[in-house]
This record gives C-alpha cells, sequence and structure tokens, in this order.
C-alpha cells in the first residue's frame, strides 16, 4: 500500500501546477474498474457527438482518449452552434469529479508514514484525505511527502 502511495503522490507532485487528476493513470485506473451501469442515469454529451450514461462513462471516455470532453449535460442532440472552450468541461474534471463522488462516500484509514504536506500547509494524514481535500480545492498539490513541520 505504501508503495502504491508515493507512487500516486510522485504522480502528483510530478506534474506539479498541471496536474489535475484526470491524465493520471491512477484515477482512470480506478475509474476503469467501474461497472458504470450500477451508477445514476445522468446522460452527458461527449464532444465526440456520442451520448454517455454519467459521469462515470463520460470519464472512461476521457480516459480512453484525452481528445473526448464533456459538450454539455444531457443526451446529445444536432449540434447548431459550436461551444466556446470555456463552455466545454475538460474531460479531466469529469475524472476528478467522479472521484470525488466516489471519495465522499468512502472512509480514509490511517497508514503508517502516509503523511503528505499540501500546498495549503496542511499536513494530511492520509493520500486520500489530501484527495478528498482536492475535491473543494482543485489549487491544492503535493508540496512534499511528510509532516509539513520538517
Amino acid at each position: 500500500m505504501r508503495t502504491f502511495v508515493c507512487l500516486a503522490v510522485l504522480i502528483a507532485s510530478t506534474v506539479g501546477q498541471h496536474f489535475n487528476g484526470g491524465h493520471s493513470s491512477w484515477y482512470c485506473t480506478t475509474l476503469g474498474n467501474e461497472d458504470c451501469s450500477t451508477h445514476e442515469l445522468d446522460e452527458r454529451c461527449g464532444t465526440d457527438g456520442r451520448t454517455y450514461r454519467n459521469m462515470c462513462a463520460m470519464g472512461q471516455a476521457h480516459c480512453a482518449d484525452h481528445s473526448i470532453d464533456q459538450q454539455h449535460t444531457g443526451a446529445c442532440v444536432t449540434i447548431t452552434t459550436t461551444k466556446s472552450p470555456q463552455e466545454v468541461v475538460h474531460g479531466s474534471a469529469i475524472v476528478l469529479d467522479f472521484q470525488c463522488v466516489m471519495l465522499s462516500h468512502r472512509d480514509c484509514y490511517d497508514t503508517v508514514n502516509e503523511k503528505i504536506c499540501g500546498t495549503d500547509g496542511r499536513t494530511y494524514p492520509t493520500f486520500c484525505e489530501y484527495e478528498k481535500a482536492r475535491c473543494t480545492h482543485r489549487d491544492l498539490h503535493v508540496a512534499h511527502l511528510g509532516d509539513c513541520s520538517v
């Protein structure tokens, strides 16, 4: 488990300011293991013109092809106008949003030597707690492994 956490933190800290979760193999691997048919119907239209069953399926599509983003919520219909880049939701944000929904229903368990110092100066006892904090503070990143006071 410690190796997994160190690898996830290394990935997060390596890509630094540009890391938003969606391109991380950890997020996509986790999402890839989800059975999206068991999640609530909440259709999303992809920039590829396909309708996805829900945020889970939309995220899986983005993980398979990083050029697929969310055009809008709801089923795809014939698009009469082109959306501006500001109106399109990047697929990586969908992946992170889905992960946040999943984390909100799961408990984090303490492990030995897993502390993470966030760029907010706060020490998170586990990678899980750090990820939960990122759900509400998207500009949060890993400052370094270990306690912030060190």
